[in-house]
């Protein structure tokens, strides 16, 4: 999956959570953010941590 289709998929869920716009924007700036930072590696790694 890549990014477009992660953020497409991200935004659909919180939409259907009752995000308003402000909201959905922030997390996509905010996911795109850890993207550019972080290697896929290193997501995995932390997301696995916090499981």
């Amino acid at each position: 999956m890549n990014e477009e289709e992660f953020i497409y998929y991200v935004t659909v869920a919180l939409k259907n959570l009752g995000y308003n716009k402000a909201g959905i924007f922030n997390v996509e700036g905010e996911i795109k953010r850890l993207i550019k930072l972080y290697s896929t590696e290193e997501i995995k790694a932390k997301v696995a941590k916090m499981k």
